[in-house]
């Protein structure tokens, strides 16, 4: 089996360091196995969807020999995004997830008539109340009992096409199979084991109709034969459901590898980088004239070291 990954970048700023780091590990994780790695566009928050910041990031990408040979670039291709401006070549587009909408709907709709998911119409009032009464309970939430408590069996299964153009706005939820404790193994932190009980149903379609996260990352991954997940840590607490949801949906013998790498810590040494530590914009140093392999070689050693004393790894000979 081809070893292959990707990147999900989302078009909500420039070029983040940490995002740039992960890139980094992705496509040395690539070249190590002799795989193979796309990147694709998470462009499905439209509430934060900056049109302009994609072009400068596959820029800043490009100068630190970061574009893949797959997905969306600026290199010239057959297909064209004019919204983006920017191109995208692969046997597995569109990469762009906003083109993706009606496949994320077939599924959607393939996962209510197997009761993996189903509609919930609370109303803003009911969802206010409803995190009001967590406060005191402590309990996390059962979305599904609270939604069905509110309408009937029928509408919480309605299909995808009738739900989206229902005035009442509805969200699709995954329904998670509670009482089950599940081992998820990390290629890199090993094994955990996870209480579902602890777990609260996930928003798969938004009232909007685009997918969040969750579904997005659950078809894509598949479709484009992913067979390693490399992400931040910030996703690990994610891991039973995706893990959950990937057996549910496309069986066990499906589940790709997952792989978490550690946040860039901030100044304190205690925290995930902000930009009250500092400038983490990557474009801003390659236009102050750090050279890209300097970057390049600096990202490298962000939660790495190989040992010894060795400091420049330039060459994929030095890998």
């Amino acid at each position: 089996m081809t070893f292959r990954t990707r990147q999900a970048p989302s078009p909500t700023g420039y070029l983040h360091l940490g995002t740039a780091r992960t890139v980094l590990y992705t496509k040395l994780m690539a070249i190590t196995k002799g795989g193979q790695w796309y990147i694709r566009l998470d462009d499905t928050d439209q509430n934060r969807l900056n049109l302009e910041a994609v072009t400068p990031l596959l820029e800043s990408l490009q100068s630190l020999g970061l574009e893949a040979a797959e997905g969306i670039t600026l290199d010239l291709s057959d297909t064209y995004s004019q919204e983006y401006n920017i191109y995208q070549k692969g046997d597995y587009g569109p990469y762009i997830q906003s083109e993706r909408l009606s496949i994320y709907h077939e599924h959607a709709q393939k996962m209510i008539d197997s009761k993996l998911c189903y509609w919930s119409y609370l109303t803003p009032e009911d969802r206010q109340e409803i995190q009001a009464n967590k406060q005191i309970t402590k309990q996390p939430i059962n979305w599904y009992l609270e939604s069905l408590s509110r309408t009937n069996q029928e509408l919480l299964q309605t299909s995808v096409a009738l739900a989206l153009n229902d005035p009442r706005k509805p969200v699709l939820r995954y329904r998670l199979q509670r009482d089950n404790k599940l081992k998820c193994h990390d290629e890199l932190l090993g094994d955990t084991e996870f209480d579902l009980n602890l777990l609260e149903d996930p928003t798969f379609l938004k009232s909007d109709g685009f997918p969040s996260y969750h579904l997005a990352h659950l078809i894509d991954d598949h479709l484009t034969k992913v067979s390693m997940i490399i992400r931040s840590q910030e996703w690990y607490p994610s891991f039973p459901l995706h893990t959950q949801a990937f057996i549910d949906y496309w069986g066990v013998q499906n589940l790709p590898k997952f792989l978490h790498l550690p946040f860039v810590l901030g100044a304190t040494g205690n925290k995930k980088m902000s930009k009250r530590d500092g400038n983490v914009n990557i474009q801003d140093y390659l236009d102050q004239g750090f050279l890209p392999e300097a970057i390049v070689n600096y990202l490298a050693f962000l939660g790495w070291n190989p040992g010894g004393e060795k400091e420049l790894f330039l060459d994929q000979a030095d890998f």
